[in-house]
């Protein structure tokens, strides 16, 4: 069946390289199609044939699938591999981009649940003697012990997006926020951040961070701030691609506590 003796390891049909990792045979006829998956060689009858190089090739193309990659993302990070310690930069970039992008899409999720764990302390201010099934939910939504401390995945999301808010300029700014406590919510493309509270310190601060990002060159135009005074504290308004940074920075100072 081998059309190239010379070939190390057994080579496999199409029919059984599907079923090793469970696929259809039409799935890699499909990723052939888009040039993702060439076969190693052809039998002599005109069968695609596929040695362990391949599998693992396709394999790479499943994970990367899994983790959200498009498919033209996956040719691209397949090239990224082929050109070996020369394409790692490529392939890095790629890969920060979809972290980013993911983190981008997981904000709304996480800043409902941090409003929804206010709403659970409030309610249990006044009523946790009396229903303690809430008050022990309420120890489960803020505990969350098995998720990553904001503040690591906040500083990895910085860096990848060379953000000015992990420089020493805003340092000052952010350690006098540390431990406000904030509403936030999604507009749109906006996100509002609410800092409760009338401690003078707290405008100043906020116009420094403001400030700052209107000289970050990693985001400028992409992200817009606006300040507000209401009667609750000072309202912050981050629009933009980048917007979602500003909403995972006050949960993060927030968690943090008072500094």
């Amino acid at each position: 069946m081998d059309a190239d003796h010379g070939q190390p390891g057994p080579l496999l049909t199409v029919g059984q390289l599907a079923k090793r990792l469970r696929l259809r045979p039409s799935a890699l006829r499909y990723y052939e199609e888009l040039g993702l998956l060439p076969p190693t060689a052809h039998s002599e009858g005109g069968y695609r044939l596929y040695d362990a190089a391949a599998e693992e090739r396709l394999r790479f193309i499943l994970r990367a699938q899994r983790l959200g990659f498009s498919l033209a993302d996956v040719g691209a990070l397949l090239a990224a591999r082929a050109e070996g310690a020369d394409g790692d930069a490529a392939l890095a970039r790629i890969a920060e981009a979809r972290y980013v992008a993911l983190e981008r899409q997981l904000t709304p999720l996480l800043v409902a649940r941090h409003e929804l764990a206010h709403l659970l302390q409030d309610l249990s201010a006044a009523a946790q003697e009396e229903q303690p099934r809430l008050a022990r939910l309420i120890d489960e939504v803020c505990a969350d012990p098995a998720r990553q401390p904001a503040e690591t995945t906040l500083g990895r999301l910085l860096a990848l997006t060379g953000c000015r808010l992990s420089s020493t300029a805003a340092r000052s700014a952010l350690a006098a926020l540390r431990g406000a406590h904030a509403h936030l919510w999604q507009e749109g493309a906006a996100y509002h951040i609410l800092v409760v509270g009338d401690d003078p310190a707290l405008a100043p601060a906020l116009e420094q961070l403001a400030s700052v990002e209107a000289g970050c060159d990693a985001h400028s135009p992409t992200i817009a701030l606006e300040l507000r005074r209401t009667g609750a504290g000072h309202l912050l308004i981050a629009r933009g691609d980048d917007a979602f940074l500003y909403a995972r920075l006050f949960m993060a100072l927030e968690e943090d506590g008072p500094a």
